[in-house]
Order: C-alpha cells, then sequence, then structure tokens
C-alpha cells in the first residue's frame, strides 16, 4: 500500500504542520488504512481527503490523513473508535441503522442492510465491531465493501 515513493524533506515538514510537536518530536498514534470497494481500492492519497486540504471549519485533526505518506494519524485528546474515524475523515460519514453500518463515500452510501451489500471491518485482519473498536498505535484498518454490482 504505497501511494508515494518519494518524500521530499521540505514537503514531509509542511505536510505536519498539523501534528503536535514536543521537544522537536511529533506526538501521534498512527497506522495504515485501506478502503477497498468492489475490489477496489479507494484513492485515500487523492488531496480531498487530506488534512492538508480539508476545510478547517468542517474536518478534524483528531483521526486524519496526510499526503505525505499511507498512514493514519490520530491527535485528539481522546482516541477514536474504527467508525469515529471514517467519520472524522473528509468526505467519508459513518451511521449505524438497526445494528447495520452505513458507509458514505464522496457522497455515495454503503448500506449493509440492502440486500447485496456487505460491509466488512478489519484490524490487523481480524473483523471487529467499528462502534466498539478503540483505534490503536499502529493498528492496520481495513473496510472492505462488496454491493454485488
Amino acid at each position: 500500500m504505497k501511494r508515494r515513493s518519494a518524500i521530499v524533506a521540505t514537503a514531509s515538514l509542511v505536510s505536519l504542520a498539523g501534528c503536535i510537536f514536543t521537544d522537536g518530536e511529533v506526538e501521534f498514534e498512527r497506522g495504515e488504512i485501506d478502503v477497498v470497494v468492489d475490489g477496489e481500492p479507494v484513492n485515500l492519497a487523492a488531496d480531498r481527503f487530506q488534512s492538508e486540504h480539508a476545510d478547517p471549519e468542517n474536518d478534524s485533526i483528531d483521526f486524519h490523513l496526510h499526503e505525505q505518506d499511507d498512514y493514519w494519524y490520530m491527535e485528539g485528546p481522546e482516541p477514536v473508535t474504527f467508525a469515529e474515524g471514517l467519520d472524522l475523515l473528509p468526505h467519508f460519514a459513518y451511521t449505524q441503522h438497526e445494528a447495520e453500518h452505513i458507509v458514505t463515500i464522496d457522497g455515495t452510501d454503503y448500506d449493509g442492510s440492502e440486500p447485496g451489500t456487505d460491509l466488512t471491518f478489519l484490524v490487523n485482519d481480524e473483523p471487529v465491531d467499528p462502534t466498539e473498536y478503540v483505534v490503536q498505535d499502529e493498528d492496520e484498518l481495513r473496510l472492505e465493501i462488496t454491493t454485488g454490482e
């Protein structure tokens, strides 16, 4: 899962502008994330998903992506669940209706209650309930959506 093959040092420092620094060190939790819809990975490297291009009034850095690498970052005062993390990403939303998961990506709803639509939330290749699982440092998060289309 390499979205960027080269990192320019100056760009990396600018990209980390939203991260917390203490004594010159960056303090954050981070790990990897993949979102796959019908076998096709969502391009999380797209500018619209990155914190550098997020709307500061509507998007949070509590859980976010940076353009220089393949990691999610969590910097809020409290850790978030997998579902909360997705809901905090720009152009993503998470809701639940009658125990069924609903994820919206770029305005397209993926509703687990619809026939043929399955949402599988994995952490380190193990299925989890995204509303219960609190994201931990170095977790590999993966959301697999199948629509039967």
